[in-house]
């Protein structure tokens, strides 16, 4: 054997993001999805600077009956932390996790390709859930975002600030999501409320 020194770097760090904390990067899918409930969103796949990744970003931003849901505000700010004044619905082929293969698959999708290789900064928030064999594990969650080169928030952006305020206080103010003690009771509640 010869020492690999990039190899050795590696070694014990997961390449997944699994803790809340901010993070610089880039949205690898942006990708129309609808959920069960045909609720509409954008889920995303994110990579961060130092090679670490997050998949499975979801932002539901309409319910069935077209109505504006919680999502569709973040979507705009990260729309405006990237300078981005519209979103062209393609299709296109995306790589992602396949459950029932468990491996990466490609797939025919509706994607964004604006949003996609421009530098973007996260605050990603980990939730507990409770997977179908009830066992109980993380997700992680867009919390809030901010231009990676500037540190502003969408809200600064716009207002045209020239110093970042509020990032320190949205980052301080972030907590892990526990699992609600009710749903770790009962053990029957869905895990994914858009589902």
């Amino acid at each position: 054997y010869n020492l690999n020194p990039s190899l050795a770097k590696e070694a014990g760090i997961s390449k997944r993001i699994s803790e809340s904390g901010k993070y610089v990067g880039k949205f690898t899918r942006a990708e129309a999805v609808q959920s069960k409930k045909e609720t509409e969103g954008v889920e995303f796949s994110f990579e961060c600077v130092d090679g670490r990744s997050a998949d499975f970003l979801s932002l539901w931003t309409f319910d069935k009956s077209g109505k504006e849901i919680q999502g569709l505000k973040m979507l705009n700010a990260i729309m405006t932390c990237l300078r981005v004044k519209k979103l062209e619905p393609v299709t296109g082929v995306v790589e992602k996790y396949a459950r029932e293969s468990k491996s990466v698959e490609k797939f025919s999708a509706v994607v964004f390709n604006e949003l996609l290789n421009k530098p973007i900064g996260l605050l990603l928030q980990r939730e507990e859930y409770e997977k179908n064999d009830k066992t109980i594990d993380g997700k992680m969650n867009i919390y809030a975002c901010f231009d990676a080169s500037s540190e502003m928030m969408a809200g600064e952006i716009l207002d045209k600030s020239t110093t970042a305020k509020q990032l320190e206080k949205v980052f301080l103010s972030m907590r892990d999501k526990p699992l609600q003690p009710a749903k770790r009771k009962n053990q029957s509640a869905p895990s994914h409320p858009a589902d």
